[in-house]
């Protein structure tokens, strides 16, 4: 018992040296200094992606009392009998850097859907005989909280904006026109300080009329079973309020 007490102590000792040196290296350690040749000190900070903070934080893209003009190509998502594809032109006049106010026209291509002319070759259902939307005209103002910078290589920048929309006007049938109100979201890509690339999505919402009338599309083909509807007269067609979607891809020039 006694050797074990007495070899005890012994460790107590051990561990009380050992930490009385190791306090003793740390007090050393903290009174030296490091010191290092000025010529190795670092002189000049570094971006990471950009070489000056000012294409940062500067506006590259001024739309202040500018007028931009475009083309575009749209595609109606929604849309179950009429061609979807349509083309037109746009002007927008930028009151501000975040408001401007503009007007586009776009012309329908003509014929039928996919799905519509599969109902014709296969039921003998002519929807050729319903009216079709021709145009379109609206007035469209734009709001752009947001304004941003997109570098892929470091060396180019491209400007972006995003916007919404809201736009009133109207929509031409082959035997009416029709008020049209539509929301949107988009987004401008700026190709320098004039060029940009605009995607742009909207929701329409309008009076309409339905294609889908029974006794008046029957076209006598096979699909028929040979039986021929007299012809409809354009304006006999119900009407209700319809929503469609459509996605847009233009280009625009910033004078």
């Amino acid at each position: 018992m006694k050797k074990f007490i007495s070899k005890s102590l012994e460790m107590k000792k051990v561990c009380l040296i050992a930490a009385a040196l190791l306090l003793s290296l740390t007090a050393a350690a903290q009174d030296e200094k490091l010191e290092v040749p000025e010529d190795e000190l670092a002189r000049e900070s570094v971006l990471p992606v950009f070489d000056t903070t000012v294409s940062v934080k500067n506006r590259n893209v001024a739309k202040e009392g500018r007028i931009d003009v475009g083309i575009f190509g749209g595609l109606a998502l929604t849309e179950p009998i009429a061609q979807t594809t349509k083309f037109g032109i746009e002007a927008n006049y930028h009151f501000s850097e975040n408001h401007s106010l503009g007007a586009a026209y776009s012309l329908n291509s003509s014929g039928l859907s996919k799905d519509a002319q599969g109902l014709k070759n296969d039921f003998g259902l002519d929807f050729n005989r319903a009216p079709k939307p021709l145009n379109t005209m609206m007035l469209d103002y734009n709001y752009s909280p947001f304004y941003g910078k997109l570098s892929v290589t470091g060396d180019t920048v491209i400007n972006t904006t995003i916007y919404g929309s809201g736009a009133l006007g109207m929509i031409k049938y082959e035997h009416k026109s029709y008020p049209a109100l539509a929301l949107g979201i988009g987004e401008r890509f700026y190709f320098g300080k004039h060029l940009s690339l605009k995607l742009d999505f909207k929701v329409f919402a309008h009076q309409a009329p339905i294609p889908f009338k029974a006794g008046a599309l029957r076209d006598g083909s096979e699909g028929a079973n040979f039986q021929t509807d007299p012809i409809p007269a354009l304006d006999s067609f119900s009407e209700r309020v319809t929503y469609t979607t459509n996605l847009y891809l233009g280009l625009n020039y910033l004078f």
